[in-house]
């Protein structure tokens, strides 16, 4: 049966669960590695917590199986102009509010470790601002960035009309993937550099799994695409040990390839299981009230809390602080959802639906 006329939209509970513990353990990340461990921008040191936060960085790459996973699941009976306007709402009311408040709070509260201008935050809030070189209000940002380039390509295929060619498209991005590991980007010619860089070449690896496995899932079929799951999870463990190198290099600390090969297992295994039917137990509604507050608050934790750490942790117990902080992201997160994400999302799609100008090209495309 084919992607586009696939017929089933049930919500996979247990991808909010995965979702929502990648999030944590990105913040995790963040505060009780990163900032302090490199570019000083956190103050405050946790020790205890660095051999498991500092492998945080890792969530983001669960975040790239998870969206290959939801973004084909979410295409199969759409078209371009819906698809457009899906994406548009799901991704930009959230983010809109997450850059004014950061913004703000950096140049309230910053001091001299960060700062912004104006322009950079009006560019930011387009959220192409990676293109063009233009530094994020947050380092997060930047995966938005591969999240968009991954959202054109399917989109291209969508304008054409060719959901039916998608397989071919996660193949020819695992081959790309693959051929950058060959001829890597400082040596390939100029041609090739544009072409790893329009494809995300270094973590095209994660969404095609995630494609497969959706297809694994709709198509009832673990033999049919077993293979590029597999490829792609041989190509993913050579980038991550590459990474395991570059970091050990940059930090000086012992990241361990052993570490990063098991939690990519586990994190492939996981999406598996969940695409086999083999984690239903955990397919449970309360997991929704999760999976709701991962993108506000992958969004807005991290420079606000090196700036509540850098403002108090020299008065406040650190780890009081860094509790504390935690569940103002959680608090602040579900808010946003609620009262922002949530509503302007519905009514910015309503409007742009019911667009007589929208209407017109969706006959076309």
């Amino acid at each position: 049966m084919s992607i586009a006329t696939k017929a089933k939209s049930d919500r996979l509970y247990h991808l909010d669960l995965i979702r929502f513990i990648a999030a944590l353990y990105v913040v995790f990340y963040h505060y009780c590695f990163r900032g302090y461990a490199k570019d000083g921008l956190s103050i405050l040191e946790f020790k205890p917590l660095e051999s498991f936060s500092k492998y945080g960085y890792l969530g983001v790459d669960l975040f790239f199986i998870i969206s290959g996973f939801v973004i084909l699941m979410s295409v199969r009976n759409s078209n371009l102009i819906d698809f457009c306007i899906s994406r548009f709402t799901r991704l930009y009311p959230a983010f809109w509010f997450c850059v004014v408040i950061s913004a703000i709070v950096i140049a309230l509260f910053g001091g001299s470790v960060f700062n912004i201008t104006l322009n950079q935050v009006l560019f930011n809030l387009t959220m192409f601002n990676g293109f063009f070189g233009v530094e994020h209000v947050d380092g997060v940002y930047w995966s938005l960035v591969i999240e968009l380039k991954f959202y054109i390509l399917v989109g291209i295929i969508l304008f054409f009309k060719k959901l039916k060619y998608i397989k071919f498209l996660g193949y020819l991005l695992l081959a790309i993937s693959i051929l950058q590991l060959i001829i890597p980007f400082a040596g390939a010619p100029k041609f090739l550099q544009v072409i790893y860089y329009v494809t995300f070449a270094r973590w095209n690896p994660y969404f095609v799994a995630g494609m497969f496995f959706f297809l694994m899932k709709s198509e009832k079929n673990i033999i049919k695409n077993i293979i590029p799951v597999i490829i792609a999870y041989g190509v993913s463990l050579r980038y991550a040990i590459l990474t395991v190198n570059f970091r050990n290099e940059e930090y000086g600390y012992g990241f361990s390839n052993e570490v990063v090969i098991l939690l990519i297992t586990i994190f492939f295994i996981s999406t598996f299981l969940i695409s086999t039917g083999k984690l239903q137990f955990l397919n449970k509604r309360v997991f929704m009230s999760l999976g709701v507050l991962t993108y506000p608050l992958y969004l807005l934790h991290q420079n606000i809390g090196y700036i509540i750490f850098n403002n108090f942790g020299n008065t406040v117990n650190k780890w009081m602080l860094l509790i504390l902080v935690i569940a103002i992201m959680l608090v602040a997160s579900y808010l946003i959802s609620k009262k922002i994400e949530k509503p302007l999302g519905t009514f910015m799609r309503n409007k742009l639906k019911a667009s007589p100008l929208l209407l017109k090209l969706k006959t076309k495309f």
